[in-house]
Parts: C-alpha cells; sequence; structure tokens
C-alpha cells in the first residue's frame, strides 16, 4: 500500500522528469526571413545538421496535365512519397539523383510509391513524357519552410545554437549562418 508520502515523492519525481524531458524543447527558437527568388513556389529553406533523430512522413506528389505537383516536395529522410496518376494518359515515375528509383508505367487513379533514405536532391521524371519534372528534396530534419507569396519564410522550434540555413532552388543553395537563440527569433535574408 502507497502511503501519502510516497505518493507525493512519486508525484514529484515525475514532475522533474517531466521537466528535464520538455527543457530541450523549451530552449528553441524561429528563424524567418526572406528570400528574393522570382519563383517563389520552389524555394525551400532548411537548416542543417540539427542534432537528433526524425522520422520521415507521408506525402503526395500528383500527375495532372502532364504535370507533377508539387513541382517541388521536402521530405524528411525515411519520408513514403505516394506518386498519384490523375490524368487520363499512362505515366512513368523514376527518380534521377541522391535516392535513384523507377517505378514503371501505371494509368489514371493508380498510386505507386517509393521511400526516402537518402538525404539530398531527386529529379522527378517521366519517361513517356520527356517535358514533366519535378524535384523531392530529402532532408535530414523537419526545419525547414517554403515560402509563402510574399517570399517570406518561418522554420519554428529550432534548438538553440549555431547552424546553417541553406535556401534551395532547381540545385542551388545559398547559405548564410545563424545562432538560433533559447527564445525569440533570428532574421535571415537570402
Amino acid at each position: 500500500m502507497m502511503t501519502k508520502t510516497n505518493r507525493l515523492a512519486t508525484l514529484a519525481a515525475t514532475g522533474v522528469a517531466l521537466l528535464f524531458t520538455l527543457a530541450p524543447v523549451l530552449q528553441a527558437g524561429t528563424i524567418e526571413g526572406t528570400v528574393g527568388a522570382k519563383d517563389k513556389s520552389k524555394v525551400v529553406v532548411f537548416v542543417e545538421k540539427v542534432p537528433g533523430t526524425f522520422n520521415g512522413d507521408r506525402a503526395l506528389m500528383d500527375q495532372q496535365n502532364k504535370v507533377f505537383t508539387p513541382h517541388v516536395l521536402p521530405v524528411v529522410q525515411g519520408a513514403t512519397v505516394e506518386f498519384l496518376n490523375s490524368d487520363s494518359l499512362q505515366h512513368n515515375v523514376f527518380g534521377v539523383g541522391a535516392d535513384e528509383f523507377d517505378l514503371g508505367n501505371w494509368t489514371r487513379g493508380i498510386k505507386r510509391e517509393h521511400t526516402f533514405n537518402k538525404p539530398g536532391e531527386v529529379v522527378i521524371l517521366c519517361n513517356v513524357h520527356p517535358e514533366m519534372e519535378a524535384y523531392i528534396l530529402v532532408l535530414e530534419n523537419p526545419y525547414f519552410a517554403q515560402l509563402n507569396d510574399d517570399g517570406t519564410f518561418r522554420i519554428a522550434d529550432v534548438p538553440a545554437g549555431n547552424y546553417v540555413v541553406k535556401a534551395w532552388y532547381r540545385g542551388k543553395t545559398k547559405k548564410r549562418k545563424v545562432t538560433v537563440p533559447a527564445s525569440g527569433s533570428v532574421t535571415v535574408t537570402f
């Protein structure tokens, strides 16, 4: 039987353990800024080498009117991307670059998928329609953002520390060194 003193001691120990578990999360800042780019929908801003273990999620890239949508898809390493064919035409999806694959040909309404385990840029192509091209940017962590219509971005909850932030556009990058504060934000302009 647990006494009142034992219950209070257990509760206090649990509270202290929870505080130490949340402490790194509480020391996180925001990186915000702007990128001067003509086609803002094709820019990804990301933080390199953030310590920790991160899991990829699921994402979707569609094929419609002989266009891959979205044109640029950032994902975390380990993510599985579903490729949907929404056209009445047959398509093929293959990737060239950091993670090479070929999913073969398929018709309307069918999805095929690939898990991206290697970080880097992958150009997505269709061997049936050579004009089709898109990019999947496989990143090591979830600290990335795509631009808003006005060219601004915001990456929240980045653990405090010194980092390199990169702005990526079609295989080209610009980089800036930043110090992320334990709270508040730092501004970066590309």
